[in-house]
């Protein structure tokens, strides 16, 4: 068996088991027992249950990335990047369930990997946002590490809404998404 796969068994079983027990209820043991892998042979990929959590979390970041990149490739307008990304990620987290609780738990394993996690997905949001300021598709005064918080929000949350629906269909998924960005163009209040 290669390394790649190893490290896939040990992860599917490492999410898995976080997401069904929680980190701290999830033994290295079990891990190892589950994957149906010689202890030496984990700690080969990873040196501590911690490692690979981190790994898992890692793969996440770059998962949704990669799925926001492949959604917005080629597009221009701030808006229509914001609705594109923002319908990846919904159709990401329903495809991967788990993601939300691995993700969110990291606050009660570390305060700071949490904190790096969602800091390192601002700092890529500015760089973006910060470009749509410099052609002008954002209104003055606007602070872009605020909005790049606020965007990330909504995404956690409307991307909930549609995990709480039974079967959504892509056509909900896209009156989710039309409704986020009416809300984030024109506003909520009168």
């Amino acid at each position: 068996m290669n390394g790649r796969v190893v490290v896939n068994k040990i992860v599917k079983t490492g999410k898995t088991l976080f997401a069904k027990q929680g980190f701290y209820a999830t033994s290295i043991n079990e891990i190892i027992e589950k994957s149906n892998v010689a202890t030496g042979t984990f700690y080969i990929y990873f040196e501590s249950k911690t490692a690979l959590y981190l790994y898992i979390l890692e793969q996440y970041q770059h998962s949704i990335r990669t799925a926001s990149s492949i959604a917005t490739e080629g597009l221009t307008n701030r808006v229509d990047i914001e609705k594109a990304g923002l319908k990846s990620f919904i159709k990401y987290v329903l495809q991967d369930k788990l993601a939300y609780k691995i993700i969110w738990e990291s606050l009660t394993v570390d305060y700071n990997i949490f904190r790096n996690y969602y800091e390192s997905f601002s700092n890529r949001y500015v760089q973006g946002l910060s470009k749509a300021k410099e052609v002008g598709q954002l209104k003055d005064g606007v602070d872009i590490r605020t909005l790049s918080y606020i965007f990330m929000g909504i995404a956690n949350f409307v991307g909930l809404q549609a995990i709480f629906k039974d079967n959504i269909t892509e056509e909900e998924i896209d009156i989710l998404v039309e409704q986020a960005i009416y809300i984030i163009q024109h506003g909520a209040f009168k």
